[in-house]
C-alpha cells in the first residue's frame, strides 16, 4: 500500500486506477480524496478492508467506482450532490450498511448499481425513482423493507431488476409488465401473490425468471412456456401443483430449469431428456413426479446436474444417461428405482457426484476395469440393498479419491450474464447439519457412504489407499473380519463409521495416526481389546465404542485387565435398553442436493428413537 500511496502523491491528474484482482490487503488511503480528475476506481476483489473514505464519492469527476468482493470493506453512503456525474456503482459482496439516502436521487446519470449481499436497511426512498436512467438494478440479500412499487414504477429502462432476499412487504407487481425491455428478473423471497401476473406474457425479452419462495400456487401458468429467450428459469419452494407441460420444452434457449420442492405430480416429460440441447441444470427435488426418468437422453447434452431426488419415480435408471458426457452431478436419491448398480456411470469424464440413496437398487458391485469413474468425488450408495463384498476391485479404480490426485477435481460455474449455479452439499454429521454452499470452495471434500446395505465379508485393504477421503461411512451392514490397519493411512478423514457390523479383533493401533478425525463410531460390532489412548481417541465418547462386550479402557467403565483369556460375563440390561443403546447411534447420513439460488435445503435421518426406527432399521441388518 505504500507504493500505491506513493503513486498516487506522485500522480495527482490521475484520471483511471484499475487494480481489479491486486492483492492489496490494506484499508484504502484517504490521498484518494484529492484526486480531482479522477473518472474510473476499480479495486474488485483487491482484500481491502477498514471504512472507505467518504470524500471518494464526492471527487467531481468520478463516474465509474467498483469495490466489489471486498467482504471486509465497510462505509456508508454519503449525501450525494446534486452536481454527482456518477454513472456506475458497484458494492456487491462488501460490508457497507445503513440506509440509502434520500440525496441519491441526486445521482440523475446512474444506470447500473449493484449492492447486493451487503447490510444495507430500511426504506427506500421516494427520491429513488428519480434514477431514470437505471439499467441495472441489483439489490438483493439485504434488509430493505417497504413496498416495491413505489420506487421501482417509474424506471422505465431496466432491464435487470434482482431484488429478492429481503424484507418487501406483498405486492401486485403487474407494474413489471410496465417495464418493456426487462431481461432479467429476481423476486426470489418476495411475497407476489398466489399467480404469476398473465401480463409477464408480454414480457418477450425475458431471459431470466427467478420466483423462488414466492408464494406461488396453482399449475405452472402456461404463458410461461412462450417466453422463448428464457434461459434461467427458478420457481422452487413455491405451491405448485399439476404436470409439468412438455410444451416447456418450447424454450429452446433453457440452461437452467429448478422446479425444486413444489407438489408438481405426473411424469417427467420426456423431451427434457432430448429436446433442449442447451439444458445444463435440470432440478426436479422434492415433488410428487412417478413414472421412469425419461430415456432419451443425447449425444448432445449439455447436462452437468440432474437432481431428481425426494420423488416416487420407478423403474430402472436409464442408460441413455451414458450419453450426458458432460455430466458432473446426479442425485435420484429417496426414490423408488429398482436397478443394478450403473457401472456404465464410471465411463462419464466429469462425473464427480453421484447419490443413489434411498432406492432399491441391488446386487453385488463388480465393474469393467473401462468403467473407473475418472473425477468421482462422491458417492453415496446408502440405504439400498447392494449385497456381496465390497469391491475392492471397483474401488481400486477411484484414482480420483487419492490425496495426490484431488488437486484435479475443479467444479464448473454455470454462467448465465451475473447468474451461477454452483452445486450444494447438505451433509448430516458429527450430531449437527452441515451445509456446503459451494462444491468449488470444498473440492478437498471426498466421501463414501455404503451404510445400510447387506454388504459383508471384510473391508479390503485398498480403501486405505483413498488417502483423499474425509468421510467413510460403512454402517449398518453384515462386514466381519478385523478392521484393516490400512484405514490408517486416510490421513484426511475426519469422520470414519464402521458401526452396527460384525467386526472382531482390535482396534488398529494405526488409527491413531488420523490426527484430522473428530467423529469415530465403532460401536455394536464384536471388537475387542484395548481401546488406543493417545491423539484423537483421548477425544471420543463411550458411545463411539459401545456394543462391544470385549471391549475396555477409556472412555468406557470396563478396564482392561492383565490376564487376557479371563472370562467375561456381559452385565444384564432390560430389552428396551438394549434397542436404545442399539439404535441411538445410528446418527448420520450423507444427502446430496444440487440447488441455486443461495437457498439451501435437505433432509437427513438423525437421532432417532422408539420402536418405529428400530423397526426399520431391523429390515436392513
Amino acid at each position: 500500500m505504500s507504493t500505491l500511496r506513493s503513486l498516487i502523491q506522485n500522480s495527482t491528474n490521475l484520471e483511471i486506477i484499475l487494480l481489479d484482482y491486486a492483492t492489496i490487503s490494506s484499508s484504502v488511503p484517504d490521498i484518494l480524496t484529492n484526486l480531482t480528475s479522477l473518472q474510473r476506481l476499480s479495486l474488485y476483489r483487491c482484500e481491502l478492508y477498514g471504512e472507505f473514505p467518504a470524500g471518494i464519492f464526492h471527487l467531481p469527476n468520478l463516474r465509474y467506482l467498483n469495490l466489489g468482493n471486498n467482504r471486509k470493506l465497510t462505509g456508508e453512503f454519503p449525501n450525494f450532490h446534486s452536481s454527482a456525474q456518477i454513472t456506475k456503482l458497484e458494492l456487491a459482496f462488501t460490508s457497507f450498511y445503513g440506509t440509502l439516502p434520500a440525496s441519491i436521487g441526486n445521482l440523475k446519470s446512474l444506470n447500473w448499481l449493484s449492492i447486493s449481499k451487503c447490510d444495507f436497511s430500511g426504506s427506500i426512498p421516494p427520491s429513488f425513482g428519480n434514477l431514470t436512467q437505471l439499467t441495472f438494478l441489483d439489490i438483493e440479500n439485504n434488509k430493505f423493507m417497504g413496498r416495491l412499487s413505489s420506487f421501482l414504477v417509474n424506471l422505465t429502462k431496466l432491464s435487470s431488476l434482482i431484488v429478492g432476499y429481503n424484507e418487501f412487504t406483498s405486492d401486485n407487481i403487474s407494474w413489471i409488465c410496465k417495464l418493456s425491455r426487462i431481461n432479467e428478473l429476481g423476486l426470489d423471497l418476495v411475497n407476489i401473490g398466489s399467480e404469476i401476473p398473465s401480463c409477464f406474457a408480454n414480457l418477450t425479452q425475458l431471459s431470466s425468471l427467478s420466483l423462488l419462495q414466492s408464494n406461488l400456487s396453482g399449475q405452472i401458468p402456461s404463458f410461461l412456456m412462450n417466453l422463448t429467450n428464457l434461459n434461467h428459469m427458478n420457481l422452487a419452494l413455491n405451491h405448485l401443483q399439476g404436470k409439468i407441460s412438455p410444451l416447456i420444452c418450447n424454450l429452446k434457449s433453457l440452461v437452467h430449469l429448478d422446479l425444486s420442492f413444489n407438489n408438481l405430480s405426473g411424469m417427467v416429460p420426456s423431451c427434457l431428456g432430448s429436446s433442449i440441447q442447451s439444458l445444463k441444470a435440470l432440478l426436479l427435488r422434492g415433488n410428487k413426479l412417478i413414472g421412469p426418468i425419461p430415456h432419451t437422453y443425447t449425444i448432445r447434452s449439455a447436462l452437468r446436474a440432474i437432481d431428481m431426488s425426494y420423488n416416487n419415480l420407478q423403474d430402472q435408471l436409464p442408460r441413455a444417461l451414458v450419453n450426458c458426457r458432460m455430466l458432473e452431478f446426479i442425485d435420484v436419491s429417496q426414490n423408488q428405482i429398482i436397478d443394478s448398480f450403473p457401472c456404465w456411470l464410471g465411463t462419464l469424464p466429469e462425473l464427480k457426484v453421484v447419490s443413489l440413496s434411498d432406492n432399491h437398487f441391488y446386487g453385488s458391485i463388480s465393474c469393467p476395469t473401462t468403467c473407473t469413474f475418472p473425477k468421482l468425488h462422491i458417492m453415496d450408495l446408502s440405504c439400498n440393498q447392494f449385497s456381496g463384498s465390497l469391491p475392492s476391485k471397483t474401488i481400486q479404480n477411484w484414482q480420483s479419491m487419492i490425496a495426490s490426485n484431488v488437486s484435479q477435481l475443479q467444479y464448473e460455474y454455470f454462467i448465465y450474464d451475473i447468474i451461477f449455479y454452483p452445486y450444494t452439499l447438505t451433509m448430516f454429521n458429527k450430531g449437527k447439519v452441515m451445509v456446503y454452499e459451494h462444491i468449488q470452495n470444498f473440492y478437498t471434500l471426498l466421501a463414501i457412504d455404503l451404510s445400510s446395505n447387506k454388504f459383508c465379508g471384510e473391508i479390503p485393504d485398498v480403501m486405505g489407499d483413498l488417502t483423499g477421503l474425509v468421510l467413510l461411512n460403512l454402517s449398518n451392514n453384515m462386514l466381519s473380519g478385523s478392521i484393516p490397519s490400512s484405514l490408517g493411512k486416510l490421513s484426511k478423514i475426519e469422520t470414519l463409521d464402521l458401526s452396527l457390523n460384525s467386526l472382531s479383533g482390535k482396534i488398529p493401533q494405526q488409527l491413531e495416526a488420523l490426527t484430522f478425525l473428530s467423529y469415530l463410531n465403532v460401536s455394536f460390532n464384536n471388537l475387542s481389546g484395548p481401546i488406543p489412548q493417545n491423539k484423537q481417541f483421548a477425544t471420543f465418547q463411550g458411545n463411539s465404542f459401545e456394543g462391544n462386550q470385549r471391549l475396555c479402557g477409556n472412555p468406557l467403565s470396563k478396564k482392561c485387565e492383565h490376564d487376557a483369556g479371563s472370562p467375561f460375563t456381559p452385565p444384564s440390561a432390560s430389552k428396551d435398553d438394549e434397542d436404545y443403546g442399539f439404535f441411538s447411534e445410528f446418527d448420520w447420513k450423507i444427502v446430496l442436493i444440487g440447488y441455486g439460488g443461495g437457498l439451501i435445503a435437505g433432509v437427513a435421518l438423525g437421532r432417532t428413537f422408539g420402536q418405529e426406527i428400530i423397526e426399520w432399521l431391523k429390515k436392513y441388518v
